[in-house]
């Protein structure tokens, strides 16, 4: 017996959220529906998807090896279907995106360049949400995310944009006076930090000023999209992703002072869930979002090279 759609939707929330009664809020049924459709499909496979331990519900050895393959069945049940759809009249297949990002992505990059996706495509509604990384609820759902990290995620599939380049910045105002030669040159100056993961300073110093003793940031600032615009008004350094402050750096409100560019180890990718099934607008988005940022890279290097 071949399993379905909805046994298998709920197979894969379940093993994605680790929690029947968050697979249940995100898929919008009951508790009880979505163990249902999991014992329906392991009383259709012949063995068991998961095991409870004291603390979590994990997969199995065969439901971890099921799950891959689940996966791509079930991005090829919803492509037919939306391809089925879009035969029969039903629906435009792919004509509109939900898309999350970080505030700081949308803000400094994103927003300023979406005006030439629309003009080629006019007919795409595209749904654009702010969320900080790591902190989107968990019965929300999206065609597209913009998330910050390593690049692996086991519920989806990543593609690199942008932010493998880090540096340490500031404002001209702040080092009016002081002749920057060496970290030791920064003494006594605020340090500024990002509160989420990745881009801090432990992970600049030990590439860029190893030896360089300092006490770490003293004020925390949630995101990229409030850190920023604290540095532009001269309220210390940090250190921040080159894309994002690329225009800044160009036209002179912010500084390198060291002259420094430093691989980062994390970065922002354009991430599809897992399973994701077939939306032409989600695919050109994706697409134009790449383009753009070989455009961007190219203007980074350009100015890391002069």
């Amino acid at each position: 017996m071949t399993a379905s759609f909805s046994t298998l939707r709920a197979f894969m929330e379940v093993a994605r959220l680790q929690s029947f009664t968050r697979a249940a809020e995100t898929l919008c049924i009951t508790q009880s529906a979505v163990s249902k459709q999991v014992q329906v499909l392991e009383h259709q496979l012949g063995f068991r998807l998961f095991q409870r331990s004291r603390r979590a519900l994990l997969l199995t050895p065969a439901g971890s090896a099921y799950l891959s393959h689940a996966a791509d069945a079930l991005a090829m049940l919803g492509e037919g279907k939306a391809i089925a759809q879009e035969v029969a009249g039903e629906k435009a297949a792919g004509s509109s995106v939900e898309l999350s990002a970080s505030p700081a992505f949308a803000a400094h990059w994103l927003v300023a360049r979406l005006p030439r996706f629309l003009a080629n495509a006019p007919t795409t509604k595209l749904s654009l949400r702010p969320r900080l990384p790591d902190f989107s609820p968990v019965t929300e759902r999206f065609d597209m995310e913009i998330r910050v990290g390593g690049g692996r995620w086991p519920d989806a599939r990543a593609t690199y944009l942008l932010g493998r380049e880090m540096a340490l910045v500031a404002s001209p105002g702040l080092l009016a006076g002081r002749r920057i030669e060496s970290p030791r040159d920064l003494d006594g100056l605020p340090l500024l930090q990002r509160a989420q993961r990745g881009y801090d300073w432990r992970e600049w110093s030990a590439v860029a000023a190893p030896d360089w003793q300092h006490d770490g940031p003293e004020l925390l600032f949630e995101g990229f999209s409030v850190l920023i615009p604290a540095v532009i008004a001269g309220c210390g350094l940090a250190i921040c992703p080159l894309f994002m402050v690329l225009d800044q750096l160009q036209s002179g409100q912010l500084v390198r002072p060291l002259n420094d560019c430093v691989r980062a180890r994390y970065a922002y990718y354009g991430v599809v869930p897992a399973g994701a099934g077939r939306n032409s607008a989600r695919d050109r988005l994706l697409d134009w979002m790449l383009s753009e940022a070989q455009l961007t890279q190219m203007r980074l290097q350009s100015y890391l090279d002069r």
